[in-house]
């Protein structure tokens, strides 16, 4: 086999190799994509069945705190994400997000000013 053909050979292997590589990254990326996606649509929804469960009469805060505990405990940081990542940081400020507009919430409904946290949330109307 001459030299020019066992280079052209050696660069499309090459280029075979990195193509294969950007494949898989890619194909990598896409599922975290889609966690990510998912993650943040069942944030939407539990700040949704929250807000329904304390527009009810009597307001169900019970069913919104187990809403705020769904949210808070689904899939931590480290789980679905790389930990600290981009897709991890933003699936974590959508968390934080829905946690303080659920405990807004529950704040107006109840009264009550447990604080920023959902812990004692939970812990006060929890299952």
């Amino acid at each position: 086999m001459r030299t020019n053909t066992k280079v052209l050979l050696a660069i499309i292997v090459l280029l075979t190799l990195l193509l294969g590589w950007s494949f898989v990254g890619d194909a990598a990326k896409l599922v975290r994509i889609a966690f990510a996606e998912e993650q943040t649509q069942i944030f939407e929804g539990m700040r949704e069945k929250a807000r329904d469960a304390l527009n009810e009469d009597p307001p169900d805060v019970q069913s919104a705190v187990i809403s705020l505990q769904y949210a808070y405990y689904y899939y931590p940081s480290g789980t679905k994400q790389a930990k600290g990542s981009k897709l991890d940081r933003v699936v974590e400020r959508a968390r934080d997000s829905c946690a303080r507009e659920i405990i807004s919430m529950l704040r107006v409904s109840t009264g009550e000013d447990l604080g920023d946290s959902p812990e004692p949330w939970i812990e006060r109307y929890g299952q």
